[in-house]
């Protein structure tokens, strides 16, 4: 019986495609680059690509390692800013500077703050 995927999983299967055919690696090079039984491999990275099964966290960022891109980049909200994490990691730290200049420059944004369950700053 055929499963049904939901629109998430084949989004998160096809960013997983593009960042394994942008590093040149098949189904199960990837496979067992993150530790997956060789004769598993292909079978298990496609099932993920397809969107039928989705990895726990731990597998995620084996992938990422293998792949060179951010755990971050495979749950963008939108294609648009998993694109701008694709590139952004791949970006010389000269770049990186520029477009974190770039975006304190744009209106109505707070500095750059602490998040909320940052640790806070020891007391004095």
């Amino acid at each position: 019986m055929k499963r049904d995927t939901s629109e998430l999983d084949q989004q998160w299967g096809a960013r997983l495609k593009r960042a394994r055919l942008a590093a040149a690696l098949s189904q199960r090079k990837l496979g067992v680059g993150i530790g997956l039984d060789e004769t598993a491999a292909n079978a298990r990275i496609n099932r993920y690509e397809t969107g039928v099964h989705r990895p726990d966290l731990l597998t995620v960022r084996n992938i990422a390692r293998e792949l060179g891109v951010p755990v971050a980049y495979f749950y963008a909200e939108s294609d648009e800013l998993a694109d701008l994490i694709y590139r952004h990691e791949r970006a010389s730290t000269s770049v990186r500077k520029s477009i974190k200049k770039l975006l304190a420059e744009v209106p109505g944004l707070p500095e750059e703050a602490p998040l909320k369950h940052s640790p806070s700053k020891p007391r004095e």
